[in-house]
């Protein structure tokens, strides 16, 4: 059997999608790896929640992709992306009480921005936190970010509300206020 199909399979027993704690993390984690400076630091931790679900889906990654300027997307792609921003919007308070469970391990510091509901995210320990990618369990969400931060630059730039409209907006998607 394929090994891939295999590592999707204990990827599947081992983590429920998008609803375990563990799973949550790892794809914190990678975010954190993934989109923050050269100084370890991830600018505005609420984008995580959205980053997460887009990373996670080879599907949402696919559509930013595909669909890029167009404005207009299919009816099945912009109930996707809905679908994307919803779940993350419902993941809110999970990735907090993530964050600052990490924050109490001294993996990563919390750090204050003149924003009262928005925090800068810092990596602490940084050899911890490598460790978490001993594994290649995660090498789909890593390659997703990676095809992801090929062809939208400067992530970690952005606020939320730029990331919302670059991601749901600016492909045609009414939202509610975050």
């Amino acid at each position: 059997m394929n090994t891939h199909k295999n590592k999707d399979k204990l990827k599947r027993i081992s983590f429920v999608s998008g609803e375990d704690f563990y799973f949550l993390t790892y794809l914190i984690i990678i975010c954190l790896k993934e989109f923050s400076n050269k100084k370890l630091i991830f600018k505005d931790h609420r984008k995580l929640t959205f980053l997460m679900q887009i990373i996670s889906s080879s599907t949402s990654v696919d559509i930013l992709i595909e669909n890029y300027g167009e404005g207009f997307l299919k009816p099945f792609d912009k109930e996707y992306l809905f679908d994307i921003y919803v779940k993350a919007s419902l993941h809110q308070r999970e990735v907090y009480k993530i964050v600052r469970s990490l924050e109490k391990s001294g993996i990563i510091s919390v750090i204050d921005t003149e924003k009262i509901d928005c925090y800068n995210i810092e990596v602490k320990d940084i050899d911890l936190f490598n460790s978490f990618f001993d594994t290649d369990l995660f090498n789909r969400e890593l390659n997703n970010t990676a095809i992801l931060k090929s062809h939208f630059k400067s992530i970690n730039i952005l606020g939320l509300d730029g990331l919302i409209g670059k991601f749901f907006t600016e492909y045609g998607l009414n939202l509610w206020a975050n």
